[in-house]
């Protein structure tokens, strides 16, 4: 995967990008911002104290407990295998679950809960045989119709609020399902009546799943994997639908860890599934509390309190200041793209010349040397270096120019009488929306400063609280004017990044983008078994995309994270999907802690 790969959905990078748009913000919104004046040099602070590496304990109590306490961002907006879409969702389902397939750190596809598969000669079905003696944390044995009711209940037009129902529609008589309008009363009848056409089915005597295409899907045991098959249980669901997911007992696991508590909010607590298949894991409990402020997250870690934390613009060049931390940290690249999204049925980015404009004035070599602290690389392509179909050196939307980008808006339209300044009135309002914490509301007005001098147009900062953003993308009625939002690698295949965003009906819609033209190509593209072959019509397709400029990508992302060196895993499991915590896509059935060397802070039960 590091080479190769990457999670989503995106998928939200935290707290930094994300969603939102029309949410009453927590903080009071900053007044809008005119053409500014040049950035003077921040004030210089006192130098930090150097860490001192903390006094590991004397020898621990017997057996442990071995615990992984993860310092985390932002809280899941909804923890439903079905319908959840965003990294800090995922994140959680995958301690707790297994699809079908897996796919390990490095992107390769391996046995999950299905031990065994056959694909047809024509490509057009795959079968997959559920491994002997499967079972749920608390000893319920599974079968196929377990995944059967998964990849059903994907498409299912009474489960509403689906974000990720468009991967299942390469599926037979998916279609029909997936474009029912979403209503909870919805009769049985007539569900049973699209059922029947939909290619999943499950024989329980031989333990086989049968899933059939109406084409070719040679993609199709990546997909095997995502957290759409994950076995939601029926008896949970039934028993709450709406709100199943929001406790800890609505959560049969099967994968290697188990949901102990939630604690709405704050805090997450997993622990080691006994009946998991592979074995149970050398973790016994996992952690992940959460804290929006970077900052304060930073400070826990050092004073002991978590044993793993993102390393951020704002803390890094401490870090690197201080020899203990920085022999702690791991960098490394990401499959992550992050994107000016423009809300393309919102005035004025519902015009294509608007939206070159503002990829023109974008600055990215500033947001990235400045904002970011030279965290990433400016692009102004979609799929990043290292995925299939990759083309880094080729130009994408367009490229950073002030001036260009104020001769673009005034050809299109919207000049003053006499064509030299831009007619603001003729924009009309102009919002950026940002999960509000303390360090965006100085990185937006960045990017609030860099559109308003190009364009000497008034700018609305628009935050809202980090949770409300993660709900607000997801519908593009409330999807923001303008939001930093993005892609994080789901599996290293260009379909992932052409067809599951940006097909009609697919992430798109959050955008309001819809081409036809590219849809066909696509369509062409993901049916092409010969992956060359396909490859150069996932290319021709990303060149489409960028035309429309449906949003501008703005920086391929790296991950760095401090880990203290007591843990045995993480560091050595990378990952170019690690949106959320080092070694997250690694084998964490396996990841350990040496309980001779943990500091006096460390949980004794």
């Amino acid at each position: 995967m590091l080479n190769t790969f990457r999670k989503i959905v995106f998928v939200s990078l935290a707290a930094m990008f994300l969603l939102s748009a029309c949410a009453t913000p927590t903080t009071e919104a900053p007044k809008p911002t005119s053409a500014p004046a040049a950035t003077s040099a921040p004030a210089a602070t006192k130098a930090p104290e150097p860490t001192k590496a903390p006094a590991a304990t004397a020898a621990p109590a017997a057996a442990g407990p071995k615990v992984l306490r993860l310092a985390r961002a932002t809280y899941p907006d909804i923890i439903d295998p079905q319908i959840s879409s965003f990294g800090i969702e995922i994140e959680v389902m995958k301690f707790c679950y297994e699809g079908l397939t897996a796919i390990d750190n490095k992107g390769n596809i391996g046995p999950g809960s299905a031990d065994k598969w056959t694909v047809a000669a024509d490509g057009k079905s795959i079968v997959f045989h559920i491994r002997d003696g499967l079972k749920r944390a608390d000893g319920t044995a599974m079968n196929a119709s377990d995944f059967e009711y998964a990849l059903k209940r994907a498409v299912d037009p009474r489960v509403v609020g689906k974000q990720y129902a468009d991967i299942m529609s390469d599926v037979k008589g998916s279609h029909a399902l997936i474009g029912a309008k979403e209503d909870a009363k919805m009769a049985q009848a007539d569900v049973d009546k699209l059922y029947a056409a939909y290619g999943v089915k499950a024989d329980d005597a031989k333990r086989e799943l049968t899933v059939s295409f109406d084409q070719p899907a040679p993609y199709w045991l990546y997909v095997a994997y995502i957290w759409e098959t994950y076995p939601t249980d029926k008896k949970k669901v039934d028993a709450a639908p709406t709100n199943w997911w929001n406790k800890a007992d609505g959560h049969s696991c099967n994968g290697p860890f188990t949901i102990k508590s939630i604690e709405e909010g704050k805090k997450i607590v997993y622990a080691a599934n006994p009946n998991y298949w592979r074995g149970k894991p050398k973790l016994d409990r996992v952690e992940a509390t959460y804290i929006t402020d970077e900052i304060q997250r930073f400070e826990a870690y050092k004073k002991g309190e978590f044993d793993e934390v993102d390393v951020t613009p704002a803390t890094l060049a401490q870090v690197e200041g201080d020899p203990v931390l920085k022999a702690e940290m791991t960098r490394y690249t990401a499959a992550i793209t992050t994107n000016l999204a423009f809300n393309n049925l919102r005035k004025p980015f519902d015009n294509v010349e608007v939206r070159k404009a503002f990829s023109q004035a974008l600055d990215r070599t500033g947001w990235v040397r400045d904002v970011f602290k030279g965290i990433g690389k400016p692009t102004t392509r979609w799929i990043p270096p290292g995925v299939p179909g990759a083309q880094p050196d080729k130009p994408g939307v367009p490229a950073s120019d002030t001036k260009a980008a104020l001769a673009t808006l005034i050809a299109a339209g919207f000049g003053t009488a006499d064509g030299k300044k831009v007619d603001c009135a003729k924009l009309g309002e102009l919002k950026i929306t940002y999960a509000g914490t303390a360090q965006n509301h100085a990185r937006f007005q960045f990017l609030a400063g860099n559109f308003a001098a190009a364009f000497n147009c008034a700018i609305t900062l628009d935050p809202v609280d980090s949770t409300v953003m993660t709900a607000l993308v997801k519908d593009p009625k409330t999807n923001p004017q303008m939001a930093r939002q993005g892609w994080i690698q789901d599996y290293p295949h260009p379909q992932n990044w052409l067809s599951v965003y940006w097909k009609s009906g697919a992430f798109a819609a959050r955008y309001g983008y819809s081409n036809k033209d590219l849809d066909a190509l696509l369509v062409k593209a993901d049916a092409t078994v010969n992956f060359d072959e396909a490859v150069k019509l996932y290319s021709q397709a990303e060149d489409m995309l960028l035309k429309d400029v449906p949003g501008a990508p703005m920086n391929h992302a790296e991950v760095i994270y401090l880990v203290k060196p007591y843990l045995s895993g993480l560091k050595q499991n990378p990952s170019s999907s690690d949106a959320e915590w080092a070694g997250e896509w690694g084998p964490v059935w396996t990841y350990d802690v040496d309980l001779t060397k943990v500091p006096a802070s460390y949980p004794k039960q």
